[in-house]
């Protein structure tokens, strides 16, 4: 019992969190305590636990199935955004080590998204961003269904979407640029909040793309005296940093 206290207090703080690591590398009954603390009610146990369990990941693929199904079940619950992001990663690192076994998945994680609360749209959120960022080639008729989102009467649906595309932009604009037309199309958008995202996320595609960059300058050029306050501050944000790296400034 003092031991199971010790643990929990020492997952709870975070203090001595590489000792909790190094004894689970090598105690699996050490490990089978972290893994039953991942249903505990306090957050910050579980964002803890799952850090050492994905320590330990890369060498128990006996393991991998088993969390897999317990990831599902944490990012329907998790109300924390550290939890969420910490469970984002787990995903990540299986993406890396178990690429097979996530792909399976990955279409309920997108499920999830689509059909699920605010909650649970905002965690897929982060699950399926991570996974572009790992190992893009993962996502399928996710791709597809990026490209409905960008078209979607929601606004969260083209904001989710317009996150999506940065993060998928991390492994090169060969997964971007199928989707070019429609981003500048959402630069004359009906919603501001949409209009000022799609100059974010133009303008990061420019900054670290020199034969897009150009276009983009041009794309924002065109829709400079949009009325917004919000559009407008992000078109000369954005306008003045292309400009500097055009030059070479």
């Amino acid at each position: 019992m003092d031991e199971e206290f010790d643990l929990r207090e020492a997952l709870a703080t975070g203090e001595g969190l590489q000792e909790v690591i190094a004894r689970a590398t090598v105690n699996k009954e050490f490990l089978k305590e972290v893994i039953e603390l991942l249903d505990d009610d306090l957050w910050t146990v579980q964002k803890n636990a799952l850090r050492v369990v994905v320590e330990v990941l890369r060498d128990m693929p006996e393991l991998h199935d088993s969390l897999i199904t317990k990831l599902m079940v944490m990012l329907r619950k998790s109300e924390a955004v550290p939890l969420t992001q910490e469970i984002a990663r787990a995903f990540g690192v299986l993406a890396e080590i178990a690429p097979g076994k996530v792909a399976k998945i990955v279409p309920v994680i997108f499920a999830n998204y689509r059909v699920g609360d605010p909650k649970i749209k905002v965690n897929a959120t982060y699950v399926l961003e991570e996974i572009m960022r790992v190992r893009p080639s993962l996502l399928g008729n996710v791709f597809r269904d990026i490209g409905f989102m960008l078209t979607s009467k929601e606004t969260s649906d083209k904001l989710a979407a317009l996150n999506f595309i940065l993060a998928l932009s991390e492994n090169g604009m060969k997964y971007v640029t199928p989707f070019l037309p429609k981003l500048f199309a959402l630069l004359h958008d009906k919603n501001e909040l949409v209009r000022a995202s799609a100059v974010e996320t133009l303008v990061a595609l420019g900054e670290t793309n020199e034969k897009l960059r150009k276009i983009v300058m041009s794309k924002l050029e065109e829709v400079k005296d949009d009325r917004s306050e919000l559009v407008q501050k992000k078109l000369k944000e954005g306008l003045s940093r292309l400009i500097i790296l055009d030059r070479g400034v």
